[in-house]
């Protein structure tokens, strides 16, 4: 190999020089910086997304003893809705009962006959509405056997003739 050579060979296969070694350590040092901002805001996101995850964890167990509370309350209010319709039906038996005993009451008691009995009060004959009256201030008087000529005037009761 000539001289020539092995310079040229030297030349492309030489170290860096101390420009390029500074600019590759900036490069570098830029680089990681860009690393360890990316990496702080990866961590203040993830602290974010952390405390949101808390604050919903929290949400979501207020909301389960809130549903734990609500279904204790419905099945509360389930039975007092059942106990409800228990008395309501015992009532409406109990007044189906009293109306029967009414009606049972009311058919086994006297009745008042006053107004009947005045209704049906004995009434003479000459004064009943059946009675058919030809003449209405005589009676017709006849016996077996013979015409009914002569006539009898009626007279009020206590007149005297």
């Amino acid at each position: 190999m000539s001289k020539l050579t092995r310079i040229r060979s030297a030349g492309r296969h030489r170290g860096k020089s101390p420009a390029q070694m500074r600019a590759e350590l900036d490069e570098a040092i830029c680089i990681g910086l860009a690393q360890q901002t990316l990496i702080a805001e990866l961590t203040a996101e993830r602290t974010r997304l952390e405390a949101q995850l808390d604050a919903a964890g929290i949400e979501l167990s207020g909301a389960r003893e809130d549903l734990q509370a609500a279904r204790k309350l419905n099945g509360q209010l389930e039975a007092v809705v059942m106990l409800r319709d228990q008395k309501i039906d015992d009532l409406q038996r109990k007044i189906d009962i009293g109306v029967k005993a009414e009606h049972v009451i009311a058919k086994t008691q006297e009745i008042d006959t006053s107004p009947v009995q005045a209704a049906v009060a004995p009434v003479p004959l000459h004064q009943s509405p059946q009675a058919t009256v030809t003449n209405p201030g005589t009676v017709r008087q006849t016996t077996w056997g013979q015409a009914a000529d002569d006539t009898l005037p009626i007279r009020a009761a206590g007149e005297v003739a």
